[in-house]
């Protein structure tokens, strides 16, 4: 990675200068994408055996219905979201940047393009490998079993697929960045929104009259694409925008 320390570039070539870092960083750290496409592929033959069953019949006809999910591929790219995530925001990886870009504008900024572009892949790559799931389950069929609506996809069912999965990584990938943002001024804060995260994201608490719990159901029980988009850019901005003032105030600090 070319050093850049000490520079302190000119309001017109700070962009020139994120996205100069930005690459560097793509490249350095394009072995994160493997694993990925690695985990998807062994989810996607494990989804195959995977499966609900219902059964209805008489003494006429028998009937089996089995259902599959891709949730398990989105599922893991979460996971690889907040490891990925969590890495870009971690004290060690912080501590090697900022000996190298001596400017905490220039690292959020190229920290803030790297996770969008890793928010679009991983969204490309999970919608495309529910597909490829789909195909697989069609080729494993037995004589007697049929794949409900059969392999007609639609390009906008697709396109809605990626844009979702997408949105969803880039409001995990704030949020991640946030909470590790706050760890580096305490370890104990840190470990206490870690676990808000999980109980507030995923649990019910309810404190007094106010569910703090479900706090996804704003954004999944939203049914329009258009307003879901809004929430997800305002919430993403507030919080990669919180990330950089915290980091601003621990250096004033110092």
């Amino acid at each position: 990675m070319m050093s850049i320390s000490g520079i302190k570039p000119a309001p017109g070539a700070l962009s020139q200068v994120i996205l100069k870092q930005y690459g560097y960083k793509l490249k350095g750290h394009s072995g994160l994408i493997y694993p990925l496409i690695i985990v998807q592929l062994f989810s996607s033959l494990l989804a195959i055996g995977s499966s609900g069953t219902m059964s209805s019949g008489n003494d006429f006809i028998s009937v089996a219905l089995k259902t599959y999910t891709g949730d398990a591929l989105l599922f893991l790219s979460f996971v690889w979201m907040i490891v990925v995530t969590s890495l870009l925001g971690s004290q060690p990886y912080r501590s090697i940047e900022l000996s190298v870009v001596n400017s905490q504008a220039v690292s959020h900024a190229s920290n803030i393009l790297l996770i969008l572009t890793y928010a679009v892949y991983a969204g490309v790559t999970s919608t495309l490998a529910a597909i490829i799931h789909r195909l697989m389950i069609a080729a494993t069929l037995k004589e007697n079993e049929f794949l409900f609506g059969g392999l007609h996809i639609l390009p906008q069912d697709i396109l809605l697929g990626i844009v979702a999965a997408t949105l969803y990584l880039i409001l995990l990938g704030a949020v991640v960045y946030l909470i590790q943002t706050f760890s580096l001024r305490s370890k104990g804060l840190g470990i206490i929104l870690w676990i808000g995260f999980f109980v507030f994201g995923f649990g019910n608490v309810r404190i007094f009259d106010i569910n703090l719990g479900k706090v996804l159901e704003f954004y999944t029980a939203e049914a329009s694409l258009g307003i879901f988009s809004l929430k997800v850019f305002c919430t993403a901005l507030l919080l990669f925008g919180s990330s950089v003032l915290i980091t601003k105030k621990m250096e004033v600090k110092r």
